[in-house]
């Protein structure tokens, strides 16, 4: 799997231009529109925000974290940026988010044991995708398949990053601060793939996804506005990396090792996934890689 690194690097960026059971939304979504989506849950001390508005498969999640000398917002914009299909190191074909239309849910309280622990927001193509093939490998052209996505946000209290900012001191000096913001967003992603058009034996799929955050605070007994240099774990950069075992990928993103794939009449199979990603500054742009099949379905629930 490491050699088809460099082709998962290359199809995120073309894609990018341009202890939970997993949540089955009850409700069909419904097409997209101009109204403002809002939910919110609270915790102890901080409150969780999921926004939505428009027709594209992104979701915007945010943290308001409350703290005796802070008041911080943790704001990440959360998008399914499209599909490619990988052979060995060569990029065969892919298809961008926003080539089609999407239909979206309401917002869907998650909850564990009868408490809220997060929020989730399904989308669904409404329309044929525009798949662009390289030269020799397939015709390139708007093809039937149907594409669903679940995006969501989970608050984790043991969660604990560290925010670097500037705050001004008169009006010709600054004094740079750190400070620990405690709790956190885990994002987390499933997906079922149906009718990718390519015939071509042995090639990935490259399911993709586009994390930015952007983050605000507030500090002192005043109140004071500071201007966020960086906020560890997330920010920063870091090589590319492929995860092979179930965990956290930089305390952001819940990554699962597991996978459903089934072809034609056959049963379904469980397989492994795998997970490439970047991060420079701000944006993480993370490829979860299944084997290709009439239909693949991420992550495989927990027998």
């Amino acid at each position: 799997m490491e050699k088809k690194a460099l082709a998962i690097i290359i199809a995120l960026s073309l894609l990018a231009v341009g202890s939970t059971s997993y949540v089955a939304l009850a409700t069909s979504p419904a097409p997209a529109s101009d109204e403002l989506l809002v939910e919110n849950v609270k915790f102890d001390n901080a409150v969780l925000v999921g926004a939505h508005k428009g027709d594209l498969a992104l979701v915007a999640y945010g943290l308001i974290a409350y703290g005796r000398a802070h008041t911080t917002i943790l704001a990440y914009a959360f998008a399914f940026v499209g599909i490619a299909e990988a052979q060995n190191e060569t990029v065969v074909a892919y298809a961008r988010a926003g080539n089609t239309t999407w239909a979206n849910s309401d917002f869907h309280v998650i909850e564990q044991d009868g408490r809220p622990i997060g929020l989730a927001m399904g989308f669904r193509n409404s329309g044929p995708l525009y798949v662009e093939f390289s030269e020799g490998y397939g015709e390139s052209g708007y093809y039937d398949m149907n594409i669903t996505v679940v995006l969501m946000a989970f608050y984790h209290p043991g969660l604990e990053e560290t925010v670097l900012a500037r705050v001004r001191r008169g009006d010709n000096s600054t004094s740079l601060i750190a400070y620990d913001v405690h709790g956190g967003v885990i994002l987390a992603a499933a997906f079922k793939v149906e009718g990718w058009p390519s015939e071509l034996e042995g090639t990935h799929l490259v399911v993709g996804f586009a994390i930015y955050l952007k983050a605000f605070s507030w500090v002192g007994k005043g109140h004071v506005r500071a201007n966020v240099v960086a906020v560890s774990p997330f920010c920063g950069s870091t090589r590319p990396r492929l995860e092979r075992e179930s965990g956290l990928i930089r305390g952001t993103f819940a990554f699962v090792n597991r996978a459903i794939v089934k072809n034609g009449d056959s049963e379904p199979e469980v397989v492994r996934a795998f997970c490439l990603y970047q991060v420079s500054g701000w944006l993480l742009k993370l490829g979860i890689i299944v084997p290709k099949a009439d239909v693949v379905a991420y992550p495989a629930r927990r027998g």
